[in-house]
C-alpha cells in the first residue's frame, strides 16, 4: 500500500486478508457458547425453583427462551444458509416485546404497587406472553413476504 504524505511516498506493510467467515466464527463461538449456559440456566432456575415463579421470572424465562431461539438461528442468518429465515425475526421481535412488557409490568410494581398485586397475575402473564408470541409471529410475516421475493443470488 502507498500513502503520500506531503510529497514523500511511504511504503506501508500489507496485513494477510482475514476471511470474514473465520472473523465472524471468532466473535461467535464464545457468544454462543456464554449465551446458551446463560439462558438455559435461566430456564432452569425458574423450572426448578416453585417459588421463582412471579410474573417478572415468567417474563425473563420466556425471554431466554426466545433468545436460546435466537442464537441457534444465528448461524442460518450468518452464513446464509437459509435466507429469509423469519422464525429468527420473530424471536427477535418477541424478545423486543418481552423487554418492552417487562418493563412495564415494573413500572406498574414501583408506582402504583397495590394495584399491581392485583393486576399483575401469573395466569395474566402467561396469557399475555402467549399474545406477545403470537403478536411476533403476526409482526415478522411481512419480513418473510419481503424476503420470499428478494434476489439473493445478486450478492
Amino acid at each position: 500500500m502507498l500513502v503520500i504524505i506531503s510529497s514523500r511516498i511511504w511504503h506501508l506493510p500489507t496485513l494477510p486478508m482475514v476471511p470474514k467467515a473465520v472473523c465472524v466464527t471468532l466473535i461467535y463461538i464464545p457468544l454462543m457458547l456464554f449465551g446458551l449456559l446463560g439462558n438455559i440456566l435461566t430456564i432452569l432456575v425458574v423450572w426448578f425453583r416453585p417459588h421463582m415463579r412471579s410474573s417478572t421470572y415468567l417474563y425473563l424465562s420466556s425471554m431466554a427462551v426466545s433468545d436460546l431461539l435466537i442464537l441457534l438461528l444465528l448461524p442460518l442468518d450468518l452464513y446464509k444458509v437459509h435466507p429469509g429465515c423469519t422464525f429468527f425475526e420473530c424471536c427477535t421481535f418477541c424478545t423486543i416485546l418481552h423487554i418492552t412488557f417487562l418493563s412495564l409490568e415494573r413500572y406498574l410494581a414501583v408506582c402504583w404497587p397495590i394495584t399491581a398485586k392485583t393486576v399483575v397475575t401469573r395466569r395474566r402473564t402467561r396469557v399475555i406472553i402467549g399474545c406477545l408470541w403470537l403478536g411476533a409471529a403476526v409482526s415478522a410475516s411481512p419480513v418473510h413476504v419481503v424476503l420470499r421475493y428478494y434476489d439473493y443470488s445478486s450478492q
